[in-house]
């Protein structure tokens, strides 16, 4: 069995972040209920210009599942012997791996995600100076250096564990 060296799950927790996305979402959800009561039930036109019926239905179903996918979004780092696996759920639902073998140097960094990425979650860099960033929170994150010239970059809450970690793989 391959034993895993460091674990670390992620996800947008940020109290800024909840109440921007429930709010939005609340209010998406009420307006779309509110509008298809008013037309149906009571028969009264919402606006000069109502929408049909599947499209209020199609927008109150793309609400809830993008908030859904808000608070199901996860970004999941495992390091084993052999390399690294990962994924960004719903984004990235399969487990993806980077071999031992691939990676050529690492380093703990600092980033600046708007700066650098253009944001938090699955992002190319900024004139993909630094490759492509894995990003929940924080400003501290493990910067990888593939063959081929290709960089990854996972943001982390634990440095510390991480380059222990990668020390130990990278050992074999």
């Amino acid at each position: 069995m391959n034993k895993v060296l460091f674990k670390e799950e992620q996800q947008f927790r940020q109290w800024w972040q909840i109440v921007v996305v429930l709010g939005t979402g609340v209010l998406a959800v009420t307006s779309f209920v509110y509008t298809l009561y008013q037309q149906n039930v009571k028969g009264i036109q919402v606006g000069n210009s109502p929408a049909p019926d599947w499209v209020m239905i199609v927008a109150l179903i793309v609400v809830c599942v993008s908030v859904w996918s808000f608070f199901a979004m996860k970004l999941e780092v495992r390091i084993t012997r052999d390399g690294i696996y990962y994924r960004f759920f719903p984004v990235i639902i399969r487990e993806k791996y980077i071999s031992r073998e691939e990676i050529l140097r690492f380093e703990i960094r600092k980033y600046r995600a708007k700066l650098e990425y253009g944001g938090r979650g699955v992002r190319y860099g900024f004139m993909h100076k630094w490759g492509k960033g894995y990003s929940v929170s924080g400003n501290i994150g493990l910067q990888l250096y593939l063959n081929g010239g290709k960089k990854i970059l996972f943001g982390t809450q634990r440095s510390q564990a991480i380059v222990y970690a990668m020390d130990e793989m990278m050992k074999r």
